[in-house]
């Protein structure tokens, strides 16, 4: 099978979207050739030699215009040569391509997983042939079109540390983007409530802001911090690509997300396949909890009840137990492997 896939950026190094490059590298594993249109190229070296990039040319500076010649372009030079289309997360890419792939009778499959519905959403619903999501939540028009197949988490990249070591302090980690939605007060007030109790722990959150717009946020987390100080506590890191995400991963003992209840979160499913509790809020993730669901779900925006989670996760001694257990859960439904199968078959 030679299939086209379309995608915002392929980058290994990018601190948001590093994942795509490993989505790419294990879907030429299972077709002939793959044809791949983004937005913005990165570092794409290492991609095995039946993958051709054609990029809309971002990286050399935002022009939309010629963005979109360029796209009606790769559009025209790809869309012969391939068997079917597969659109990755954003709707514009379905929707400009359509008119292409119905022309030469080419199925769109597209993977979306996010709460937004809008026009753009339902245009893209309109023209695609199947869309797989990761859960009930990723996508929320309930269709004859739809299939839910889970998140795509590479396991053998985000995996166990044979290696780790033992550490005095408690050490917490979470990691996404610098956001209100993220709710990263909750852990900091979570952690003064730990510190009056005396419990060293250390807490490391790596994430950037994206929007300009959010960077009184990220000014309010940093003054909380100070006011309560919490310095030695609690450390921003920034971004951080996946190699570094891995061994943040590998070096803790407790992940917490703290997004509401939605589609589930990809970087608590990377945390639970290296083996780390997931502590959350989002209700979302509870099928993959088990019998471990009231010990790893926390009332939403409550620091009381996260700080009492915490205490009683470093006080139980299981958190190698949960660990291994959430690591099979994500081995088992949320495989990247099986997914990227599950998207061939769709054609």
């Amino acid at each position: 099978m030679k299939l086209l896939m379309i995608t915002r950026k392929v980058d290994k190094d990018d601190p948001q979207v590093g994942f795509v490059y490993n989505w790419i590298n294990k879907l030429s594993h299972k077709v002939e050739q793959l044809k791949v249109i983004c937005l913005e190229r990165g570092d794409t070296k290492g991609l095995p030699e039946n993958i051709k990039v054609f990029s809309l040319g971002k990286e050399k500076g935002k022009n939309r215009l010629k963005e979109f010649i360029n796209f009606q372009r790769g559009a025209i030079k790809f869309i012969k040569q391939v068997d079917g289309v597969f659109c990755h997360q954003n709707p514009e890419y379905t929707i400009l391509i359509a008119p292409y792939a119905k022309l030469f009778r080419k199925k769109i499959i597209c993977f979306y997983g996010h709460k937004a519905i809008n026009w753009r959403v339902r245009l893209m619903h309109f023209f695609a042939d199947k869309v797989v999501t990761s859960s009930e939540k990723g996508f929320k028009i309930d269709s004859p079109k739809r299939k839910i197949i889970g998140q795509g988490i590479d396991i053998d990249f985000f995996r166990l540390n044979p290696d780790k070591k033992q550490s005095e302090k408690l050490r917490i980690v979470a990691v996404g983007r610098i956001s209100p939605i993220k709710n990263y007060e909750t852990l900091i007030r979570a952690a003064i409530t730990l510190k009056k109790q005396n419990m060293p722990l250390i807490i490391q959150i790596a994430g950037f802001v994206i929007l300009s717009e959010q960077e009184a946020y990220f000014t309010k987390l940093k003054e909380l911090v100070k006011k309560e100080q919490l310095e030695n506590e609690v450390k921003f890191l920034g971004g951080t690509i996946q190699a570094e995400t891995l061994k943040l991963y590998q070096n803790s003992d407790i992940s917490v997300n703290l997004c509401p209840t939605g589609a589930p979160d990809k970087v608590g499913f990377e945390a639970m396949a290296c083996g780390l509790p997931l502590l959350a809020c989002n209700q979302s993730y509870a099928k993959n909890f088990g019998s471990y669901t009231e010990q790893l779900l926390f009332k939403e925006k409550d620091p009381e009840d996260l700080a009492e989670k915490i205490l009683a996760l470093s006080k139980g001694n299981h958190l190698e137990e949960i660990g291994n257990f959430l690591r099979e859960q994500v081995t088992k439904y949320h495989n990247l492997d099986n997914l990227l199968e599950r998207i061939i078959e769709c054609f």
